[in-house]
């Protein structure tokens, strides 16, 4: 199975209004000629530079060996679980931002360790594979509501309704 990657169309705003902050800032330090918004410009457009070529290249999820593994930050951080210890796989959703929920996480439970991964970044429908080969290598793992849904092929992009909240 191939590993999962996020899809850089979900990434839009990390290489389209991000540098554009930066480009601001050193055409603003190149004009009044301030070498250090210069360096400070030319630093954030390297900075969002790293991040998206650490979220095209080096970030996946993916099957290695008997292991359930997700790799991010260039290969340097790394989280594993055995696929025969997954008991279960959970979407957890963390508060946001303006009184909404984020995007739903991909948390595999083991007995000993966890794989998260945030969803954000990815299509949920590249998970069903990687749930198929998770389900046939362990027939144990218990999926939420909402994986099974993932896994079944069901449309869950409107899976939860914003609620407004009153200021007062």
């Amino acid at each position: 199975m191939t590993p999962i990657r996020p899809d850089l169309a979900l990434l839009w705003p990390s290489y389209t209004f991000f540098p554009l902050a930066a480009l601001g800032v050193l055409f603003f330090g190149v004009a009044g000629g301030d070498p250090a918004m210069v360096v400070i410009g030319l630093g954030l457009l390297a900075i969002n530079a790293g991040i998206v070529i650490n979220q095209a290249y080096f970030t996946t999820l993916g099957i290695t060996g008997d292991e359930l593994v997700f790799r991010t930050n260039f290969g340097l951080t790394e989280e594993r679980v055995a696929i025969g210890a997954v008991q279960r796989i959970d979407a957890k959703r963390y508060p946001g931002a303006h009184s909404g929920v984020s995007a739903p996480f991909f948390v595999a439970r083991g007995r000993t360790s966890t794989v998260k991964v945030n969803t954000k970044a990815y299509r949920l429908a590249a998970f069903r594979p990687l749930l198929a080969t998770l389900r046939q290598a362990n027939t144990r793992i218990e999926l939420d509501p909402f994986w099974e849904r993932v896994a079944q092929g069901q449309d869950v992009s409107k899976e939860i309704a914003l609620t407004p909240r009153s200021r007062w």
